[in-house]
């Protein structure tokens, strides 16, 4: 089994903290759906497997697709693949999308798992992050999802905000338990380059939390997720009991998966390609039937350090006789003594098979995985 990605590079608003490719001009969507749908063709060959276990819908904002788009999309998936009966198909919408008679559509269409990027329950947070939905289309979005027949829907909230207080982040933790849903998702407030929230915090018209805030606000997180039910299964990522998205598992556990769209990324475990982050480039060159892409060959380190860093990302961390096998002996022996030292420090635990991360240790992943790269 296989899985897909389509990123679909095109938003309705600038998110001040938003580093992802994506575009406002939503002029050009019809020739990008019809390069989108070549390149699935001139790509078909990839994947080795014919059959797709995963199907998902990124961006940038895939909710500004017609269900015409949508429609003609999945033909073309069907051309060329079989989707499983069983496939898990994972579409990201805004709120303010998801109005009934939409949600009643990408069902319809064989959508199965709605990411509604919420962020924040509160007109305020949502104001100082640009979004374009409101706390009301917030909530009420879920709503129409569930009423139009969706049992598979996972949300995005963030933490950390300007002036974000405990308090407030328990209140939106809060609406989340009103909300019945089966996924949640939650990052830390990043400023990333080239973003309008850099610029701003640059002329200090924002001044970032601190990392203690950061930390009371995740600890919190960790001990909401527990009395609700909600399993900690990666870093940022939390599900009911069998709700993980298989999707970004298959990622996690370093499995080959295509992607197609500007700026996506493919993997065949040896490989790695990506396309332009160019729009325009995109389109007019896949009108040539032609791909504009690069790639290069993981090194053995870049190998032995790729899995390192997405299996430990995960509650079930690095498989030991995996990492065993990547490594050579002397590689493998001191990555040992090294893991021994956090273990010490309470950052890591071994068993007889995995080496994960503590409660602990997941606040300082980063530090963790520079620390055990070959």
């Amino acid at each position: 089994m296989s899985s897909l990605y389509l990123h679909i590079p095109y938003c309705k608003k600038l998110c001040y903290y938003c580093d992802f490719h994506f575009s406002l001009n939503l002029k050009t969507k019809a020739d990008f759906v019809a390069a989108l749908c070549k390149e699935l063709e001139l790509q078909h060959n990839f994947l080795n497997d014919t059959a797709l276990d995963t199907i998902y819908f990124g961006g940038g904002t895939p909710s500004v697709l017609s269900p015409d788009e949508i429609q003609y999309i999945f033909a073309t998936i069907r051309r060329f693949w079989n989707i499983s009966p069983t496939a898990e198909i994972t579409f990201e919408c805004n709120p303010d999308d998801l109005n009934l008679p939409f949600c009643k559509e990408l069902y319809s269409l064989g959508i199965n798992r709605l990411s509604i990027g919420i962020q924040s329950f509160f007109d305020d947070e949502l104001h100082m992050l640009n979004r374009r939905h409101t706390a009301y289309e917030a909530q009420q979005s879920v709503h129409n999802a569930q009423q139009a027949g969706f049992s598979n829907i996972t949300i995005d909230l963030m933490y950390g905000l300007p002036h974000q207080t405990l308090e407030r982040w328990k209140q939106n933790l809060d609406r989340v338990s009103q909300l019945n849903v089966q996924h949640l998702s939650c990052y830390a407030l990043t400023v990333e380059k080239n973003t309008a929230l850099a610029q701003s915090v640059k002329r200090k018209q924002v001044i970032p939390q601190s990392d203690d805030v950061y930390i009371q606000q995740y600890n919190y997180l960790i001990q909401w997720c527990e009395q609700h039910g909600f399993e900690q299964y990666e870093i940022s990522n939390f599900a009911k009991r069998g709700m993980y998205s298989r999707h970004n598992s298959n990622y996690w556990s370093g499995k080959s998966y295509l992607g197609v769209g500007p700026s996506a990324h493919s993997f065949n475990g040896t490989y790695r390609f990506w396309n332009t982050a160019h729009n325009q480039k995109y389109i007019d060159t896949l009108q040539n039937n032609q791909l504009l892409q690069e790639s290069e060959q993981l090194s053995h380190s870049n190998i032995c350090n790729e899995y390192i860093m997405t299996t430990l990302r995960t509650i079930q961390g690095i498989e030991i006789q995996r990492v065993q096998q990547l490594m050579t002996s002397e590689e493998f022996d001191s990555f040992l003594k090294q893991v021994q030292t956090l273990i010490q420090s309470e950052k890591l635990c071994m068993s007889a098979s995995h080496i994960y991360c503590t409660s602990q240790g997941f606040m300082v992943s980063d530090m963790i995985i520079a620390e055990l790269f070959v």
